[in-house]
């Protein structure tokens, strides 16, 4: 038995879909009596099972079949788009300085929240809002 993969891509999806429904086959006629046929179908549930978890198959490799040549093909890899996409086009800004540059660069304590217009304090409970530019700034700073 050689250790390559020959079977791969929708050909494993296929052949892993088929042993669930030859097993659902297998279990109903195993339980209405058709003993024959229930094995049958058992025995081919196994056989693509094992042919879909390994990716190998006998039979392709007595005929030199190999479905793993199209990279494109194979439903198991991760595609390109799966990667996740840049923010950039977001338009979203994010200021990673410290409370201790804050309060360097605008002279006020750290954790206050000034306004962009005036630079004034806004102190908890006075009413402000974004600016056209998406600035914090009083409301009548806008």
């Amino acid at each position: 038995m050689d250790s390559d993969k020959n079977v791969g891509g929708r050909d494993r999806l296929i052949r892993a879909v088929l042993a669930v429904v030859l097993t659902i086959v297998s279990l109903r006629w195993l339980r209405s009596g058709k003993r024959k046929r229930g094995l049958l179908a058992g025995v081919g549930a196994l056989g693509l099972g094992f042919n879909a978890s390994t990716g190998y198959c006998g039979f392709n490799d007595t005929l030199d079949i190999d479905t793993t040549a199209s990279t494109g093909d194979d439903v198991f890899a991760p595609d390109a788009d799966d990667e996740p996409a840049s923010d950039e086009s977001t338009g979203v800004s994010v200021d990673f300085t410290s409370s201790d540059d804050a309060e360097a660069s605008n002279g006020h304590a750290s954790g206050e929240l000034t306004c962009a217009v005036c630079e004034d304090p806004i102190v908890p409970g006075e009413r402000r809002g974004p600016n056209d530019q998406g600035a914090i700034v009083h409301e009548s700073c806008e």
